[in-house]
């Protein structure tokens, strides 16, 4: 998917509970990449993370999280191959369309976070049925920003767009787990599946 141009709006929030630390309960303060401080105002960052579903004990765990400044989002979506990064477009533009989605949701002055990533973007399914699912913010300093996002992808629309993913893709997405996620081999495994740079 391309890289949205950070934008400037009025709709926006404090950074509510679904996109802070899930083991801290605080804020993301730095960038995952160079460690850049995000909380200032003016510095505009995305945050990501995966949620893999329990449903028979009812629990949720977090799979990933973290927060990238929008400078290492750009690098890190210029390593991928052109070709992965036109076939994540294709896949988008024809599965969704951002811009109509935000201006419905604003037009109601919806800024409960809960509306935007109760269903799958692309699937438009209900995120509480899918075994895992990914939800993506977009941030400036301390506050959420209402734009093309926050959103949620369900388990099968992740699998879609992995599936994308060029050799060259794939090798780089395995280099950025290496050197930033830590675990057992089964959560690397899970990590390749479902890592998404927006």
């Amino acid at each position: 998917m391309e890289v949205p141009e950070f934008e400037t709006t009025n709709n926006f929030i404090r950074i509510p509970k679904t996109f802070r630390n899930s083991e801290t309960g605080k804020l993301f303060s730095n960038c995952l990449v160079c460690e850049k401080y995000l909380l200032n105002e003016g510095t505009p960052y995305v945050i990501e993370k995966a949620v893999k579903q329990h449903h028979e004990v009812k629990v949720k765990e977090v799979i990933f999280e973290y927060a990238m400044c929008m400078e290492c989002v750009v690098v890190m979506n210029n390593a991928l191959s052109n070709e992965s990064r036109e076939r994540i477009q294709n896949y988008f533009a024809e599965n969704t369309n951002l811009e109509y989605r935000s201006e419905e949701l604003l037009k109601h002055k919806s800024l409960r976070t809960n509306r935007w990533v109760s269903h799958c973007l692309i699937k438009k399914t209900p995120i509480s049925k899918s075994p895992e699912y990914q939800l993506v913010a977009q941030c400036d300093g301390k506050y959420m920003v209402f734009t093309a996002m926050p959103f949620a992808l369900s388990m099968e629309a992740m699998g879609e767009i992995s599936s994308l993913l060029s050799a060259k893709s794939l090798g780089e997405m395995d280099d950025f787990i290496g050197r930033y996620f830590t675990g057992p081999p089964e959560v690397s495994e899970i990590l390749k599946k479902r890592l998404i740079l927006v």
